[in-house]
């Protein structure tokens, strides 16, 4: 489960979307404590492939990923730019697979102070 884990995260942090289709079944849900939707595939794809328009720099960083039961959990710190501001914010994962593909994400981390830094 941590390779998976290892190799999902290193494909969302490269863009590469077209590997990442294959990690996702066609049924996955991503939800996000700040929002009131669950984002299907093709929203949560786009979402992801966004990011490099979105912001001039964005990784993950101070990763730690444990294994539990139907999936796995992950803690890092999101490190973006834009314009010459930065945000280093907390987030938490639980990510649901099924199969050897992600079935559920949820996502947990203060969007308010993301904007907030980088506005």
């Amino acid at each position: 489960m941590l390779a998976f884990a290892d190799k999902f995260f290193a494909v969302v942090s490269a863009g590469d979307i077209e590997t990442l289709k294959t990690l996702y079944h066609d049924d996955v849900a991503v939800w996000h404590n700040y929002e009131e939707h669950e984002q299907n595939k093709e929203e949560n794809l786009e979402t992801l492939g966004s990011i490099p328009r979105r912001y001039d720099s964005f990784d993950y960083a101070d990763a730690r990923c444990v294994a539990i039961a139907g999936g796995f959990l992950r803690q890092h710190v999101i490190h973006a730019s834009r314009n010459g501001k930065k945000a280093v914010i907390p987030a938490i994962l639980r990510v649901y697979v099924d199969e050897g593909k992600v079935r559920r994400i949820e996502e947990y981390f203060d969007r308010g102070q993301l904007t907030a830094a980088l506005t």
